[in-house]
């Protein structure tokens, strides 16, 4: 029946609860998520994926946003090993890495859109 709970026991919910709180691939698949969920992070991965390098400033324009907006959102992918900077003197270019959740992207995500 819809809204009807299964039969089970107050020690097999708690074990339930236990196993849920102690997945850590779940409570980073929800970091992950979120993290991507914000539509700017989203467009600098796509473009990332398709442009394969670029720099700061050329992600910054392409989005119509500030280096510094841009910045930010780099170090947060960075902090979470999705992007990868590399310097050639003053400019600092930024890739994918090979990061699971990037191929999940690729292969889940990014092949609908067309820019």
């Amino acid at each position: 029946m819809k809204g009807e709970a299964p039969n089970m026991s107050s020690k097999e919910m708690a074990q339930i609860r236990q196993n849920l709180e102690g997945t850590p691939d779940i409570e980073e698949a929800a970091e992950l998520m979120n993290l991507a969920g914000n539509s700017t992070r989203l467009k600098l991965l796509y473009l990332l994926e398709n442009m394969k390098e670029l720099c700061v400033c050329d992600l910054a324009e392409m989005l119509g946003v500030s280096v510094s907006a841009v910045s930010q959102h780099l170090a947060k992918l960075k902090a979470y090993g999705l992007v990868a900077p590399r310097r050639d003197a003053q400019t600092i270019y930024y890739r994918l890495t090979d990061h699971e959740f990037n191929g999940k992207l690729r292969d889940n995500f990014f092949k609908q859109f067309q820019v």
